[in-house]
């Protein structure tokens, strides 16, 4: 497989890959009720405290094991694995078109974060922590159909993704509602991330033709950092939007009261 070729595969493997993310946006409607008293999976802080923000930082890495097995009486689901039932992709423009989807995502390795930094400003309504991230693990199937140049991409199968030390940065600019207590809500999330490593492998390219195929999967994998800074710009936004339905579905049932004296 010529240079040519092959990098412009890699940029469409990257695209489909960032669709992924960037269409995954799920607004959460939760009408179980707010807590009323704090349970012991919740860490308490004081507005004055010195060390509040190191406080912040252990609540929030203190969570993360009950919210990766979910909370029931919350209407919290569990987000370990993270599981988003599809994604559609419609693009066609010039010389890329792809149309098809994903299905069944499952992603593995969210709740082995750990918090390196937290902040919490009330008075400025500003939240940002650190993360660092082991290592995460996408299965997904796909079913998409296209045309680069001249060349046909088709392809329906299984699709994995793994990552290794993510480092993730996450900013919010939140406000206070009352639902009814008064709670936290994320109005606008940026993230940024970094990563090790990674490695690829889609199954059933091109109406599994093995030696496209390979080639392929061979090409991304060796050019992993290339290929991390196609994804970064959707990567980012859409892993902003996921998680921000993620975090106001919990804070919406967490009584700023309960846990900040």
């Amino acid at each position: 497989m010529s240079l040519k070729k092959s990098t412009i595969l890699c940029i469409v493997t990257a695209q489909m890959i960032a669709f992924t993310y960037a269409s995954s946006r799920r607004d959460i409607i939760n009408n179980a009720p707010q807590l009323t008293e704090k349970p012991d999976w919740i860490l308490s802080c004081t507005k004055e405290s010195p060390n509040k923000d190191d406080c912040f930082r252990r609540m929030f890495e203190g969570m993360f094991p009950n919210l990766a097995k979910g909370i029931p009486e919350l209407g919290i689901d569990h987000f370990e694995p993270l599981i988003i039932d599809s994604v559609q992709v419609a693009k066609g423009s010039g010389s890329l078109t792809l149309a098809g989807g994903f299905k069944n995502l499952n992603i593995k390795g969210p709740s082995n974060a750990t918090v390196s930094r937290a902040s919490l400003d009330l008075e400025k309504k500003l939240l940002s922590f650190d993360l660092v991230i082991p290592r995460l693990r996408i299965d997904a199937t796909y079913n998409l159909k296209g045309n680069i140049l001249l060349l046909p991409l088709v392809g329906s199968g299984n699709v994995a993704m793994t990552m290794k030390d993510v480092k993730s940065s996450v900013y919010t600019k939140i406000s206070i509602k009352k639902k009814p207590e008064d709670v936290i809500h994320i109005e606008e999330m940026k993230v940024t991330f970094l990563v090790g490593g990674m490695r690829i492998h889609l199954s059933n390219l091109f109406n599994g033709n093995k030696v496209l195929g390979s080639s392929l999967n061979t090409f991304l994998n060796q050019n992993a950092n290339e290929v991390i800074s196609e994804l970064r710009p959707d990567l980012e936004k859409g892993l902003a939007d996921i998680f921000t339905g993620l975090w106001n579905n919990v804070f919406s049932k967490m009584p700023i009261d309960l846990w900040l004296l």
